[in-house]
């Protein structure tokens, strides 16, 4: 399956050239519905050229816990071949906040959470963000940025539109510049939620944003960009959700 040789030459690649253990994994959708979850997806159109996929009905989460867990994995090859990476690119210098701080925010529901609830919860949640200058978004619109980085106006504008600073993969992926009043709002908000058993969520807070460049073959002007913090990002965000579920399960277990 071709899918599956990318994924281990990916995986392959990490290990040899950054010295990274990458942990990969292929799910069938067939077995994500036989265990009662559903993969569904809907087409978010960022701006007339980009077009990013948002994920519900529970399967990806459930997948990537049994990839975590050591089932459905795909193992590096021995003799892997070097990966297509064409028109990936990370040729911009790191974005530093404009607001306070960047912000990795993860925020998933648990499996009983009813979608109507985690609905009200997430708009709760995005109208603090959204009151800030262009939705908190970490690339800052203005000219300085554009002279800075060499590029015209339009250009940055473009890019600044095409990326994922927002996304929904079976729960809220966002990395936002705020101010810190704005995270603390947030996070007791959160911390609410959690304690009423309908979230796991996690956060970290950083100085600077990075961003990750794919330009399709053939396609220049659908260029996509994927923004995460620089000082861990999402995986700290993650790290710290993972910690928080924990602590959650040793305490009902006293």
């Amino acid at each position: 399956m071709a899918a599956t040789s990318s994924l281990r030459d990916v995986a392959g690649f990490a290990k040899a050239e950054l010295h990274l253990d990458l942990r990969v994994g292929l799910v069938t959708v067939g077995e994500i519905r036989a265990n009662g979850r559903d993969v569904r997806i809907a087409r978010y159109a960022a701006s007339e050229s980009a077009t990013y996929a948002m994920f519900a009905g529970g399967g990806l989460k459930w997948a990537e816990q049994q990839i975590k867990n050591g089932r459905f994995l795909v193992k590096p090859g021995r003799y892997a071949m070097t990966p297509d990476l064409t028109g990936l690119s990370c040729d911009w210098a790191p974005f530093p906040s404009q607001r306070g701080e960047i912000l990795s925010l993860l925020v998933e529901p648990r499996d009983h959470t009813r979608p109507e609830v985690f609905a009200a919860l997430a708009r709760r949640v995005l109208a603090i963000f959204d009151a800030a200058p262009r939705r908190s978004h970490p690339l800052s619109g203005g000219m300085g940025i554009a002279r800075e980085k060499q590029v015209s106006a339009k250009r940055w504008s473009q890019v600044a539109s095409n990326s994922d600073f927002r996304k929904f993969d079976d729960g809220l992926r966002l990395t936002l510049d705020c101010a810190p009043d704005q995270i603390d709002s947030v996070e007791a908000m959160l911390i609410a939620a959690r304690a009423r058993g309908e979230i796991d969520f996690g956060l970290h807070r950083q100085s600077h944003a990075l961003m990750t460049c794919l330009v399709p073959s053939g396609r220049p002007d659908s260029h996509l960009h994927f923004l995460d913090g620089m000082g861990g990002g999402y995986a700290k965000a993650a790290e710290m959700m993972e910690k928080g579920a924990l602590a959650e399960v040793r305490q009902r277990a006293l």
